[in-house]
Order: structure tokens, then C-alpha cells, then sequence
């Protein structure tokens, strides 16, 4: 949802319908328009939308694909498809894809105007929502100032065609930034082909890029197009790019050169027009000089240069990448309402380094949400390995405290090493001062001490005493 009024998007190749709906929803939305699929696309990937109103039958591209698009570059967004060729299998279809409703052209402005109403107010009541501002590419959110750098160079890359190399450590959101590339591109009508070449067979790998020859090898039992016929017009996105051997590493060189693939078992070239954009989490510098990654397909791939910051050098961004995946888990599960996160928790997350990325931060709201008993996050409900993080533990005493207590009330009295030395270093080694602030019997603090190997007399001041 918007801070102001909500927007509706309505998408047909009828000047008279889209000029019709106009008028009709003035009142209730800001309306936009657009003439056929290639114009939606660019409308959804530079700009929100609560709900979007789409034709079936356009000349670029059907209503379908318009809707599989807005699936992934406006995922909040509610879809109303009109048609007048509907039949049962478009309609399945198009819920099965995630539409809202569907209408059956001709129809009444006053029955359209009810179904939009109600999707507005869907589009309003449910998460996730992002805050202005906060979305710096399509499917990108972002604060830090170094985000907004890159967002930046990377709307001017996309406008041209050129190769595109993404740089960074694993979960930092290669894909997502891939897919805002051909997004924003002139191509983001045309299709959008990832693959992972960690995830394929080193053996297989041709083939899947280049395609085969009928009889080319044992189970090739008929022509195969590759992933670079298949992306034919638009993006071709290899994903660890770092993995693939040095043999293959030559032909894509030479595919990127000629703009032509061979497929396995043939002679002849086959012209394509591709994008390629490619990703790796390895230092392919350093394996140029090492000799395992082609110096001639380095120099390929670096036309444009993205190198994407980790997380822990990004720490702006984590709340609103926090406050999303909330939303998100409270949209798949509407029975159980959780609000937000408590102010301790949000500074836990802040504070923890995050080597996983935004992958990993992904995960632990999601585990949290799952365990939290209340209806907000709080310290305790975060997986063990932030609990455990020296810098929650030690930066913040009464952090350290809250959470003690709440992991004793939910049972969870195992916090790790760390946990206990951050409080015999708060508490320089008094043990009856640290277990009176956790709420622990003084003999039972001890035990744990034991148990964790900490020694309280390493963390008493020269001449201080103990007790």
C-alpha cells in the first residue's frame, strides 16, 4: 500500500477501455495506463502498484504474461484480468498464477468498479508493504547509502545492453539484482533465463547452455534448444558463473563474441540475440592469475562491474529487509498475527554480522515469527547463533539480561559460551552480582559456568574480591 491514494495500473490495447476504467475508478485511485505488455512491464518495474487491471488478448504479449511479470516485480500487488475469450482453463489459470478475480468483457463499469474496490481493499489490508523510499530497484530494498550508489549505476547499466558481471558474497541478492537488470532493460518484455552452474553437472552443463543435436549422446533422443536459444531476445542469467571448467569457459567466450551458439553435435552456428549477465561469489581476479578462470572470458564479462556490499557493511538496510520478511510470513500466514519486532530485537539484528547475507537474515525472521509466543519478535524468539553473537552480547548489558530471562521463562537456558562471559565481564567476575541480575540462584550460575568453562577469577579486577 501506498502512503497516499492507492494506484491502479489498467493494461489493454483498447484506448476506450483504459480511457472507460479511468473514469470509472477516478475517485477511488490514482490511475495509470498503459497500451499494451511492454509498457506495463516498464510502469510495474519503475513504479508501485496496488492493483493492476489487465486485457487477455494484446498484440506484444497476453494478459498471463503480464501477470507471471508482476508476480515477480510487484509481488504485493493484487491482478484483476478482463477478457472476452473466457473460458474456464484461462480462469484456473490465471488464479493458479495468483489473480485476484477476472472479468468478462463486456461488462457492467459498476460490476468492474466492485471487484477493483475489493481489490484495493486486499491491497491494503495485507502485507508485505514497503515504506517509500525504501525500494531502490524492482524487488530491491534498501537505506544505506551504499545501496542507493549501486542502485543508481545499475539503472544506467540496464538501459544499455552490455554483459554484466555481479560480484558478491553468497546471499548477498545476486539474482534479485540480475533480474532488475533485464527488468529495467529494454528487453524486460522478453524472457528472463537464470541458472545456477554450481547446481548442473560439469558434463551437462553444455548442453544445457547450448543445446544438442538429436543422437549427439546416450539419451539425446531429439533436437534440444539451450538456455541461449531459450533466452532468445532477452536475459540469460548464469548464476556461480566461478564454477564452470575452463573447456566450456572457452566456448561461451566464443558465443559471446560471435553472438551464436553450436549445439552439441552439430556444425552449423545458430545466431541469438542474448543478454548475458552473469554472477560469481569467488574472486575470479585472482583465479585469472591463478589460471583456473580465461583471461579473455574476464575481459568479456567485465563491461559493467557490480560489486555488491555484504550485509554487515550495509547495516541500514537490515530493517527494512527485517520489517519485509515479517510482512511477508504474515501474508502466507494470516491465522497467527505477528505485529513486529521489539526494539531489542531490532538492534539484535543490527548488531549481528550476518555471514549468510540477506539469505540468512530471510531465514532467522522467518524462525522467529515461527517461535515468537507473543505478537511481536523479541530477542529471545532469534536463532541461537544471534543470541550467541559477542557483539548483541557485550555492547548492550541490559540486552544481555532480557534475554536471559526470557530464554529461563521459555525454557531455553543454554545460550552458549559467550553468553556467559559477556556477563562475568560485565559484572568483573562477581558471580552473585551476575546471577542476581539473571534471575538465577547462585549455586545453579555456577553449575553453568562450569558447564560453559568459564572462570570467573579471569575477569576480576587485581585486588578485587570475590563473591
Amino acid at each position: 500500500m501506498n502512503a497516499g491514494r492507492p494506484i491502479l495500473l489498467v493494461v489493454d490495447d483498447k484506448r476506450n477501455m483504459t480511457r472507460l476504467m479511468a473514469k470509472v475508478m477516478k475517485h477511488d485511485a490514482d490511475v495509470r495506463t498503459a497500451d499494451h505488455g511492454a509498457e506495463a512491464l516498464r510502469l510495474l518495474a519503475s513504479q508501485p502498484v496496488d492493483v493492476v487491471l489487465c486485457d487477455l488478448k494484446m498484440p506484444d504479449m497476453d494478459g498471463l504474461d503480464v501477470l507471471r511479470a508482476c508476480r515477480r516485480l510487484r509481488p504485493e500487488a493484487e491482478f484483476v484480468l478482463m477478457t472476452a475469450y473466457a473460458t474456464v482453463g484461462t480462469a484456473v489459470e490465471a488464479l493458479k498464477l495468483g489473480a485476484y478475480d477476472y472479468l468478462t468483457k463486456p461488462f457492467e463499469p459498476d460490476a468492474a468498479r466492485v471487484v477493483l474496490l475489493r481489490a484495493l481493499s486486499r491491497s491494503q489490508l495485507l502485507g508485505p508493504r514497503v515504506a517509500d523510499g525504501e525500494e531502490v530497484l524492482p524487488g530491491v530494498l534498501a537505506r544505506s547509502r551504499e545501496m542507493k550508489a549501486l542502485a543508481d549505476f545499475v539503472r544506467r547499466v540496464a538501459d544499455s545492453d552490455v554483459t554484466t558481471l555481479l560480484l558478491g558474497e553468497t546471499g548477498t541478492g545476486k539474482e534479485r539484482l540480475a533480474r532488475a537488470v533485464h527488468d529495467l532493460s529494454p528487453r524486460s518484455a522478453r524472457r528472463f533465463v537464470p541458472i545456477n552452474c554450481a547446481a548442473v553437472p560439469a558434463e551437462l552443463l553444455e548442453s544445457e547452455l547450448f543445446g544438442a543435436a538429436k543422437g549427439a549422446f546416450t539419451g539425446a533422443v531429439f533436437d534440444r534448444k539451450g538456455l541461449f536459444e531459450e533466452a532468445d531476445g532477452g536475459s540469460l542469467f548464469l548464476d556461480e558463473i566461478g564454477e564452470m571448467r575452463p573447456s566450456l569457459q572457452a566456448k561461451l567466450t566464443r558465443a559471446l563474441e560471435e553472438r551464436a551458439v553450436r549445439r552439441v553435435g552439430e556444425a552449423k552456428e545458430r545466431a541469438v540475440d542474448v543478454r548475458l549477465i552473469a554472477a560469481t561469489h569467488r574472486d575470479l581476479e585472482s583465479m585469472v592469475r591463478q589460471g583456473t578462470f580465461r583471461e579473455d572470458l574476464w575481459y568479456r564479462l567485465n563491461v559493467a562491474l557490480v560489486r555488491i556490499p555484504p550485509l554487515r557493511d550495509r547495516r541500514d538496510d537490515i530493517e527494512p529487509l527485517a520489517r519485509y520478511f515479517l510482512g511477508q510470513h504474515a501474508e502466507r500466514n494470516r491465522g497467527r498475527l505477528i505485529r513486529g519486532l521489539t526494539s531489542r530485537a531490532m538492534d539484535a539484528l543490527r548488531t549481528f554480522d550476518w555471514p549468510g547475507n540477506v539469505r540468512q537474515l530471510r531465514s532467522a525472521v522467518e524462525r522467529a515469527c515461527v517461535v515468537a509466543q507473543g505478537d511481536e519478535v523479541d530477542t529471545a524468539d532469534l536463532p541461537p547463533e544471534i543470541l550467541h553473537s559477542g557483539s548483541m552480547l557485550e555492547d548492550d548489558p541490559s540486552l544481555v539480561h532480557s534475554t536471559w530471562a526470557q530464554a529461563l521463562e521459555r525454557g531455553r537456558i543454554d545460550l552458549g559460551r559467550r553468553y556467559f562471559e559477556a556477563l562475568m565481564r560485565r559484572f568483573e567476575g562477581q558471580v552473585a552480582d551476575a546471577a542476581q541480575a539473571a534471575g538465577v540462584e547462585r549455586e545453579s550460575f555456577y553449575r553453568l559456568l562450569r558447564k560453559h568453562g568459564v572462570d570467573p577469577g579471569a575477569y576480576r579486577r587485581p585486588g578485587g574480591g570475590s563473591k
